[in-house]
């Protein structure tokens, strides 16, 4: 599997091209839009009328098909200079494709890693887990295609950083594991303070204070958790989170076990 180092295109953070001898920047908005919309599904032919969407947001100018070829000529000499073959982006009659494997987008290498660590974390190898994991979240330089202002494209990026704040949520889990119950602990209350109406974030949090030996801030949890879905949203504490509540309280060490989600 590759490592961050081994990445050649780098969208979780300014869209850039790697070599050995160090990054090499997209110059230009357009080429930055034109190779993000080709990084996010590699191996695949986009139509030009996606990439134009993505790139002008449904405004194009009248020069549009020309700057198009302009780009992907731009874009072709920046790949050739990240050492790969200028044919890397192929081109045909109704679009573009960008030939690289997966493996060459940290994206990728990203949710690969993640899915290597979520199967490690639920065999119970914690510290090989919380190794791989460390490589994953190195990847993130910043919000995703953080210097690309396309409204279309940014949408795409904020559901990617709902994949690192889902990879954050697995490293607490793999802390709990590790019986790094305070960093566990902190990272949580940070996820909870962000998404407060995810009940899935206070389970893990009252069993991480639990883990703890802290019984009386898990059950202080579920309180505040009551009171914020109850006054703002209007509906109670699922069951799963008041089946916890229940085993805190009898001290039911096998239901409050810590697990990955999903």
């Amino acid at each position: 599997m590759n490592t961050w180092n081994d990445v050649t295109i780098r969208i979780l953070g300014p869209v850039t091209l790697v070599r050995a001898t160090g990054p090499i920047p997209i110059r230009g908005q357009r080429q930055r839009r034109f190779l993000t919309s080709l990084a996010l599904r590699p191996g695949q032919v986009m139509s030009k009328e996606a990439i134009i969407e993505d790139s002008w947001d449904g405004e194009p100018p009248l020069t549009v098909s020309g700057q198009l070829q302009t780009s992907a000529w731009m874009i072709r000499t920046a790949l050739s200079e990240a050492g790969l073959t200028r044919d890397a982006l192929g081109s045909h009659d109704r679009g573009y494709e960008l030939r690289v494997p997966p493996e060459s987008i940290d994206l990728f290498v990203f949710r690969e890693t993640v899915r290597s660590v979520r199967d490690l974390h639920a065999r119970g190898k914690h510290r090989e887990a919380s190794e791989q994991l460390d490589a994953a979240l190195a990847l993130w330089k910043g919000p995703a295609f953080a210097d690309v202002t396309s409204s279309r494209l940014r949408l795409k990026g904020e559901t990617l950083e709902e994949e690192r704040a889902a990879a954050v949520e697995v490293r607490a889990l793999i802390d709990v594991g590790l019986g790094r119950y305070n960093e566990a602990i902190a990272q949580l209350s940070e996820l909870v303070d962000r998404d407060p109406f995810r009940e899935d974030l206070y389970v893990s949090l009252m069993k991480a204070y639990y883990a703890e030996g802290r019984q009386a801030d898990a059950i202080q949890v579920f309180h505040r958790a009551k009171d914020i879905l109850r006054e703002q949203i209007g509906i109670s504490p699922g069951e799963r989170m008041t089946s916890v509540m229940q085993a805190i309280l009898r001290q039911d060490e096998q239901v409050l076990r810590v697990s990955t989600p999903a």
